[in-house]
């Protein structure tokens, strides 16, 4: 996508502290981090959304994660990894791409503060008939 920043990331137009690289995969430093290592990680291939990902871009794509979450682990005292998907849930760029979040005591971050929910009678039951009917 020309317009796409992560795009042109990717092409080297624009320069990006990288982490790590292959035919597939990209992660590089966030501009504006969470914390020190805050890490991107994104498919080459422009998708918006994870669901729109090749189920092969996606499995590579986590593996991964999973090598750069585990190098970040031996760093920090753990680690968040976020994912966002469309403006209303706070994706600014329009790729997939995840964040892994190095974390440490009394560093200040705070992600998953939300208010909970509850479920009334059989509602619980009638969202999951609903999200299995569109499982394929």
């Amino acid at each position: 996508m020309k317009d796409c920043i992560f795009c042109k990331i990717i092409k080297k137009e624009i320069p990006s502290d990288i982490v790590f690289e292959d035919s597939k995969v990209i992660a590089f430093l966030d501009i504006n981090p969470a914390s020190k290592g805050h890490t991107l990680v994104m498919p080459k291939n422009h998708y918006e959304l994870v669901s729109e990902m090749s189920d092969d871009d996606c499995k590579h794509l986590m593996v991964s994660i999973k090598r750069i979450s585990d190098a970040l682990m031996k760093l920090n005292q753990g680690l968040n990894i976020v994912q966002n998907n469309k403006k209303v849930a706070n994706q600014l760029v329009p790729h997939v791409h995840f964040h892994l979040i190095p974390r440490n005591d009394k560093d200040g971050i705070k992600i998953g503060e939300w208010a909970h929910v509850k479920y009334k009678d059989n509602e619980a039951s009638n969202i999951i008939k609903k999200i299995k009917e569109f499982i394929e």
